[in-house]
């Protein structure tokens, strides 16, 4: 169990580079951002779209997870076996959100889903004029 904890904890330090793509839904506009995790559940973050560019921060509530622990035996005649076995359970998935604003007072706010296991997520923007973006994580 310790060598699992030591393995978790290791790859949520190295942080992961995640990439955002932005797509209007009605004006096709497109935009981009980057953000490295390093273990961090929130950062700050800036996103190129349609010309602008709009700074704030990421937040990401990650839920779930568990520890368990079990043991099996089994007998036949004079033979034997037993096993255990352990694992610790992180954070798999939830939810999170950007909020970002342009110089000029536009503004973008952005929610999501996003998946551990996976290192993707999606979600939706809205800027202050209504215009609404896709969102992907990966």
């Amino acid at each position: 169990m310790k060598r699992t904890a030591i393995v978790a904890l290791a790859i949520l330090l190295a942080g992961c580079t995640h990439h955002l793509m932005l797509v209007g839904r009605t004006s096709g506009a497109v935009g981009s951002a980057e953000v490295t995790t390093a273990g961090n559940h929130s950062g700050p973050i800036t996103i190129t779209l349609a010309g602008k560019t709009y700074t704030g921060q990421w937040v990401y509530a990650p839920q779930g997870g568990s520890v368990g622990f079990g043991s099996a035996s089994a007998f036949s005649g004079n033979q034997s076996a037993a096993a255990f076995a352990s694992f610790a359970g992180i954070p798999t998935s939830g939810p999170g959100s950007i909020i970002a604003g342009a110089p000029d007072g536009s503004a973008l706010r952005c929610v999501f889903n996003y998946s551990e296991n996976g290192q993707t997520g999606i979600g939706s923007c809205q800027d202050n004029k209504g215009e609404i973006y896709d969102l992907q994580i990966n």
